[in-house]
C-alpha cells in the first residue's frame, strides 16, 4: 500500500497542545477520557440494545423476511466492516504527518460520525423495500466507514502515546472511564429513566435525541485530537519519515502471530466482546419482559446503575491491587467473581434484589477487563516488536476494531434470530403490549447471565497462561538498546 503524506497537518493551527515528553493529567483526562467519552456515548447509544430496539419496536423490522433480515444484517455488514478495518489499519500504518499516524484520522472522523449517525435513525417508511435499503446503507456508513476510522485510530493511541508501562496503565484506566463509565452512566440512567419513556415508538423523537448525541461527537474528536501526542511515532525523526520502509501486511500478520501473548489477548477480546454485547442487548429486553414492564422508566435504570456502580469506586481498589500482585492475578480473581455473579443471576433471575446482588458481584469481576485490556494489548505489541523487530500498531488496532465490530454484529444477529425463534412479540404502535412466553423470558435470562458466566470461566483459564508482565522490563530494555544502536 502506498504511503499517505498528510502535509496539510503541518499547519500550526493543527498542532497538538501537548508538549510534554511524559504523559500529563491534561492529556490523560481530556485526551483519553473526556474526548472519547463524547464519541462513545454516541456509539453506545447506537450500537447497543437501543438501535436494535429502534429496529424492532419502532420500524418493526423483526417481522421482515420472517426475522431473517435483522438476523443477517449485522453479521453480513460486519464482513464489510472487517475489510474496511484491515484497510484502515494499513492506512494508519502508512500515514506520515507531523501530527502522527493515528491522530489525524481521529480529527477527520468527527463530522462523518455525526452525519452517519443521524442517517441511522432518519429512515423513510414509505414502503418496506426503501426502508430496508436505507437501513443497510446507513448501518454500513456508520459502522464500516465512520466508526472504523475513529475507533481504529483511538485504539492505536495508547501504545503510541508512551512506552512507559505505568503511564500506559494510567492512560488505559482513564481511557476506560471515557469509553465505558461515562457513556455507561448516561445510558444507564438518562436513557431508561427519561428518554426511552419519552421517545416510546415515535421516530421523530428518536431522531431528535440521537441527533443531539451525534453532534456532540464532533467536539469529542477535537478534544481528543488536540490533547494527545504520539511519542512513539515521534521516535522516527522528521528527516527519516519520508524514507521509512513500510512493513507489508503479510509481515505484520506473521509478526503478530509469532507472539503467543498477542494471540491470547486477542482471544480474550473476542470472547469478552461476544458475551458482553449479547448481555447488554439482553438487558433491555430482560428488564422490560422479565423483571419489569415495558419502558417503565425504573427497572432498567436500577439494573444499569447497580451494574455500573462498582466500576467507579473500583478504580481506587484496582490500581493499588495491580501494583501489589500484578495484572495477571487481578484478572484471574476478577474472572472468578464474574462466574459467581452469572451463577447467582441464573438461579434468581426473577427476583429483583437477587438480580442486583448478581450484577454487583459480576461488575466487580469485570473491573480488570474493563480497565486493563487496552494496556495489555499495548504490552503485547511491545512483545511483538521485540520478537519481529518492527511495530504493528495499525494492524493490531484494525484486528482489535474488527473484533469489536464483528462481535457486535454476530451477537446482535444471533440475538435477533433468537428473538424470532423464541416467539418475541413487540409492542403495538399505540404502545400496548402482551406478556412474553416463558421460552422468550428464558432466552433473555440466558443472554443476561448464563452466557457471560460460561465465557468468564473460559477467560479464567486463558489468564492463567498470560504471564507477560514479568518479562516486560527485560523486553523494554532490549528494545531501548536496539533503538540506541540504530
Amino acid at each position: 500500500m502506498r504511503t499517505f503524506y498528510l502535509r496539510k497537518f503541518d499547519k500550526p493551527i493543527l498542532s497538538s497542545k501537548i508538549k510534554n515528553e511524559k504523559v500529563t493529567n491534561k492529556e490523560r483526562w481530556l485526551g483519553f477520557c473526556i474526548g472519547p467519552a463524547l464519541v462513545t456515548t454516541l456509539y453506545a447509544g447506537v450500537s447497543g440494545s437501543y438501535l436494535n430496539s429502534f429496529y424492532t419496536d419502532v420500524l418493526g423490522l423483526n417481522a421482515l423476511a420472517g426475522g431473517t433480515f435483522l438476523a443477517l444484517l449485522p453479521i453480513i455488514s460486519k464482513i464489510l466492516d472487517a475489510v474496511t478495518n484491515i484497510l484502515m489499519g494499513q492506512i494508519v500504518d502508512n500515514t506520515r504527518s507531523s501530527q502522527g499516524k493515528a491522530r489525524p484520522w481521529i480529527l477527520l472522523a468527527g463530522p462523518l460520525l455525526a452525519i452517519s449517525a443521524i442517517f441511522l435513525f432518519s429512515v423513510p417508511r414509505s414502503n418496506m423495500l426503501i426502508t430496508a435499503v436505507w437501513v443497510v446503507c446507513s448501518y454500513n456508513l456508520f459502522f464500516a466507514v465512520s466508526y472504523t476510522m475513529y475507533n481504529l485510530s483511538n485504539v492505536a493511541m495508547i501504545p503510541l502515546s508512551t512506552r512507559d508501562n505505568k503511564q500506559r496503565d494510567k492512560i488505559a484506566m482513564a481511557s476506560s472511564i471515557g469509553l465505558n463509565i461515562i457513556p455507561g452512566l448516561i445510558l444507564a440512567f438518562v436513557f431508561p429513566s427519561f428518554l426511552l419513556p419519552l421517545m416510546g415508538v415515535d421516530q421523530t423523537k428518536w431522531i431528535l435525541v440521537m441527533s443531539i448525541l451525534a453532534v456532540l461527537a464532533i467536539p469529542g474528536t477535537l478534544i481528543q485530537y488536540y490533547c494527545t501526542k504520539e511519542r512513539v511515532t515521534e521516535e522516527v525523526k522528521p528527516k527519516e519519515t519520508g524514507s521509512e520502509k513500510s512493513i507489508s501486511l503479510k509481515a505484520q500478520v506473521k509478526g503478530c502471530l509469532s507472539s503467543r501473548y498477542w494471540v491470547l489477548i486477542m482471544l480474550v477480546c473476542i470472547i469478552y466482546q461476544l458475551y458482553n454485547n449479547f448481555s447488554v442487548t439482553s438487558m433491555l429486553y430482560y428488564s422490560n419482559w422479565v423483571l419489569g414492564s415495558y419502558n417503565d422508566g425504573k427497572t432498567l435504570t436500577i439494573l444499569n446503575v447497580v451494574g455500573q456502580a462498582m466500576l467507579g469506586p473500583g478504580i481506587a481498589v484496582l490500581w493499588p491491587l495491580v501494583g501489589k500482585i500484578g495484572k495477571q492475578k487481578v484478572y484471574i480473581i476478577g474472572s472468578v467473581f464474574a462466574v459467581a455473579g452469572g451463577v447467582v443471576g441464573m438461579l434468581n433471575a426473577k427476583n429483583l434484589m437477587m438480580a442486583l446482588v448478581a450484577l454487583t458481584i459480576r461488575s466487580i469481576g469485570t473491573l480488570p477487563i474493563t480497565y486493563l485490556t487496552l494496556s495489555m494489548v499495548a504490552d503485547a505489541l511491545d512483545h511483538v516488536e521485540w520478537k519481529s523487530g518492527y511495530r504493528c500498531d495499525g494492524f493490531s488496532s484494525s484486528i482489535y476494531s474488527i473484533i469489536i465490530t464483528l462481535s457486535a454484529g454476530i451477537s446482535m444477529g444471533i440475538f435477533n434470530l433468537g428473538l424470532s425463534m423464541a416467539g418475541y412479540i413487540p409492542p403495538a404502535a399505540d404502545g400496548s403490549f402482551v406478556v412474553q412466553t416463558e421460552a422468550t423470558q428464558k432466552f433473555f435470562i440466558s443472554g443476561m447471565y448464563g452466557l457471560p458466566a460460561f465465557c468468564a470461566l473460559i477467560l479464567l483459564v486463558i489468564f492463567c497462561f498470560f504471564n507477560l508482565e514479568s518479562k516486560l522490563p527485560q523486553i523494554r530494555e532490549e528494545l531501548e538498546l536496539r533503538r540506541t544502536k540504530n
